[in-house]
């Protein structure tokens, strides 16, 4: 297939389906609908199709299976994919989306393009090496071959279409349709993007959250609330509870560290490659320097987080005052005193012998990676300790341990459970309830009307249940498939079902 950048190649459009009376765009709501993973909406307008995010499924088997299914749009009829942020389930099929025919520009911060050619790469290489071990047990039952979501190819391809923008730069995708970026906090990076939309009627402001982050994060500046919009779809991941304060939380690790120390025992610590794993170094760092806790060996056990922990120096528009100045050698930098980093998978696997080690490793949800060996080698150890510091999706490795289960299966082996097994909420990298709240009120007048997404049902309905009470007007919660038209003026949203 050529993989040229004509717009003149790509096929006739389909016809539209019926526009509503008056209606100046539609949004299509493809991932992230009733679920955490898999971000992806369409924004149509009459002449322009532009994808938001292209994320993966990840959790349980039927999630994942999300991942391979039919497109519900033809990628050869996109004239644009607009990045929130870099996190695998926000830009994790876009190798897919190239390899299957969109030949358009990928929009991002400068931010999320650097660490998206990282994750992609690593993502690529996941899924041809996945795709191969299970070739081999296929083959030896007399099956056909596994085949790959995509190949590194497709990835190297998707990262050429990347156009990378600073906070606040306006950009035209076409006559109709203007976007610009501003801070979520979250990751490095990370944004919420805004779009114009307009015609010779009506020009409207449509916002949406990606992750929106945490106030006063050490590396990331703070989540910037959108201003002036008429409709916002928002994340609700942690809609229904806040999170614990950072000075609990810290005394928590404080905490953990110190019993490890007295038992001997090893900390394995599941983390996400990007903004986690250095949070916690820095978190660890500074308890260190407090004389909070002991100097223990700790080990960075995932070459992209290794990598990922590089860029933020190549980035520094995308960080936050505190960090900036450590960069520049102002204030002291913040990094475990006797930090190992370990790239070679024969690095990674001499750690299974050893104890009294702190270890991050990645994946964060534990279905993949490195840190399943960790976890293989340590579950079954009472002196153990198992700290769970981010989300854990439905049907993930990381939510049957936070659930309690007394066993589970690690690389095809079940194993015991009886490592400590402790959840550390307060370094979640998403707005709490309150922080949630905070963000959309920071809007101003008139008020932007609401539509509810990327959050598990009952997170969502709680947090749908308090909006209404805090702002007088229910939002709008769609479910996977359905599509919401945008009028030229008014709040009469109107969301049609695909159940009708």
């Amino acid at each position: 297939m050529s993989h040229g950048n004509s717009n003149s190649r790509r096929k006739t459009p389909p016809k539209p389906p019926a526009w509503r009376d008056d209606s100046l765009a539609r949004i299509d709501f493809h991932g992230a609908a009733g679920k955490v993973t898999g971000s992806c909406y369409l924004l149509s307008t009459h002449d322009t199709r532009v994808l938001i995010d292209c994320g993966m499924h990840q959790g349980g088997k039927q999630d994942r299976a999300l991942n391979s299914a039919k497109w519900p749009f033809d990628p050869q009829h996109l004239d644009a994919v607009v990045l929130t942020h870099a996190h695998l389930d926000h830009c994790g099929l876009l190798p897919r989306l190239v390899a299957e025919g969109f030949r358009g520009k990928v929009h991002a911060t400068c931010g999320t393009c650097d660490l998206a050619e990282i994750i992609l790469r690593d993502a690529a290489h996941i899924q041809e090496s996945d795709a191969k071990h299970k070739s081999r047990r296929l083959q030896r039952a007399g099956r056909p071959p596994a085949v790959p979501l995509y190949v590194m190819r497709d990835a190297e391809l998707a990262l050429e279409q990347l156009e990378p923008h600073e906070f606040g730069e306006f950009i035209t995708l076409a006559e109709d349709l203007r976007v610009r970026f501003h801070p979520a906090a979250h990751i490095l990076g990370a944004s919420h993007v805004e779009f114009r939309i307009r015609d010779v009627k009506a020009e409207r402001s449509v916002v949406f959250s990606g992750d929106i982050g945490r106030v006063g994060q050490p590396v990331v500046p703070d989540p910037q609330p959108p201003q002036g919009a008429d409709l916002v779809i928002m994340e609700s991941t942690y809609g229904d509870r806040d999170h614990r304060d950072g000075a609990a939380t810290l005394d928590e690790l404080a905490d953990s560290l110190s019993r490890a120390e007295r038992s001997g025992g090893n900390v394995i610590v599941p983390v996400f490659a990007v903004g986690r794993a250095q949070e916690l170094l820095h978190a660890i760092a500074m308890l260190e320097q407090e004389g909070r806790v002991p100097r223990r060996e700790t080990v960075l056990d995932s070459p992209m987080a290794i990598n990922v922990t590089d860029l933020y120096t190549r980035n520094p528009s995308c960080l936050g005052e505190t960090t900036r100045a450590r960069l520049q050698g102002e204030v002291p930098a913040l990094m475990p005193a006797r930090l190992r980093s370990t790239r070679h998978w024969t690095e990674s696997a001499e750690l299974n012998e050893r104890q009294g080690l702190t270890i991050l490793s990645a994946s964060g949800m534990c279905d993949a990676g490195r840190i399943q060996h960790h976890l293989k080698h340590n579950l079954w150890r009472t002196d153990a300790q198992i700290l769970i510091v981010g989300y854990q999706a439905e049907g993930s490795l990381g939510r049957a341990l936070v659930n309690g289960a007394k066993s589970v299966r690690v690389m095809g082996e079940e194993v015991r459970v009886k490592a400590s097994i402790r959840t550390l909420g307060g370094f979640s990298a998403h707005a709490g309830r309150s922080e949630l709240l905070a963000w959309i009120e920071g809007t101003g007048e008139p008020r932007a009307r609401v539509v509810l997404t990327h959050g598990e049902p009952s997170q969502t309905a709680a947090f749908a249940e308090e909006l209404e009470r805090v702002r007088g007007e229910a939002p709008i919660v769609p479910e996977l498939g359905d599509r919401l038209f945008i009028p030229r003026s008014g709040r009469a949203f109107e969301l049609e079902s695909r159940r009708r």
